[in-house]
């Protein structure tokens, strides 16, 4: 055994005392189990840098026991140098650890406004991918799916299903506009030529389109579902939206209005009502083809009985695209 004092001599006193050590893949798992041995129970996310801390710690022992060998007064800066350069690595595994953090994924409602250096590319659904509506509205008049949005489409527009009513009947029936051509479960996946042609995910191929007796066509449809006349509104989807149409045509109210809910605020009817929504069909601006909004909503009951609903979000409202107006939500306020 050496028995030399110097510091020149530090590399062969390692040599002859860490000679027989070998850092293979048992003294690893011999490591990890006396750590979860000791008593305190790491974070699973931390569990990856345990070698590294077990590592360090082994080079602290053996630091240690070279330090007892050069039992002189100089050693002591020797010794502390060593035991900091552990800690440090000891440390630095340890704020790693911390540092290492599930992604938390948050819901933004669509037409909510955000800068582009603020949004982070987490994943890319690439093409091809499914559209699958998710949380709507919690006072939503559309009618939900397993799947995708029940849904008609024809001549580049497409018409969400309403919840009710569950059978306008043949009386608000003004005419036929086309016909089902294609039925297929997956509408968003669909080219633009079978989108115009006519095509659903709940009408039967060859179902009839009609036109609703006060309404214009670029607004709401009806068509039938099981064996019930069902009332679909325009609205934006996969890509789709008012297709040069302009607001009040997508939203055709205008003097048949005979309540104007919105949500949160309160109602008007009437005149009142009727005035609120002439300033939004004559203010609004289109910001976005495809947008929805799950925050508020804009309920309109006509004077035949059916309703129709806008999303709201801020100063937008989305039906058949996003639509800023601020005025008239101050309009809807004072009337109030």
């Amino acid at each position: 055994m050496s028995d030399f004092k110097s510091l020149d001599h530090l590399g062969p006193i390692a040599d002859e005392m860490l000679g027989g050590l070998h850092a293979d893949e048992a003294m690893r798992l011999r490591i990890i189990r006396a750590g979860e041995q000791g008593g305190v129970r790491r974070p699973r996310r931390a569990m990856r840098y345990v070698p590294a801390v077990g590592f360090a710690a082994l080079a602290l022992v053996c630091a240690g026991a070279v330090t007892a060998r050069l039992n002189t007064p100089g050693d002591t800066a020797v010794s502390f140098v060593m035991r900091n350069t552990a800690d440090a690595a000891q440390t630095t595994a340890v704020e790693a650890a911390e540092t290492v953090q599930a992604v938390e994924i948050e819901s933004i409602a669509a037409g909510s406004e955000i800068a582009a250096g603020d949004a982070v590319l987490m994943a890319d659904l690439g093409d091809g991918a499914r559209v699958r509506m998710g949380g709507a509205p919690s006072q939503s008049l559309y009618a939900a799916g397993e799947g995708e949005a029940p849904l008609v489409a024809f001549e580049g527009g497409v018409y969400r299903m309403l919840e009710t009513p569950r059978d306008i009947g043949d009386a608000l029936l003004d005419g036929e506009i086309a016909s089902i051509q294609l039925y297929d479960e997956h509408p968003s996946l669909v080219s633009p030529k079978e989108m115009s042609m006519g095509l659903s995910n709940v009408a039967q191929s060859g179902a009839v389109i009609y036109r609703i007796r006060g309404l214009a066509e670029t607004t709401a449809v009806a068509c039938e579902v099981e064996g019930s006349m069902r009332v679909f509104q325009r609205a934006s989807y996969a890509g789709r939206g008012p297709a040069g149409n302009t607001f009040e045509e997508t939203f055709s109210v205008r003097g048949q209005i005979a309540q104007a809910e919105l949500s949160g605020v309160g109602m008007l009817e009437g005149e009142a009502a009727e005035a609120a929504i002439a300033v939004l069909l004559d203010g609004a601006v289109l910001k976005s083809a495809d947008t929805t909004a799950k925050g508020q909503t804009l309920t309109v009951t006509l004077e035949s009985g059916l309703r129709l609903q806008l999303g709201v979000s801020g100063d937008m409202v989305s039906g058949c695209g996003g639509w800023s107006c601020p005025e008239f939500f101050e309009a809807f306020e004072a009337a109030l």
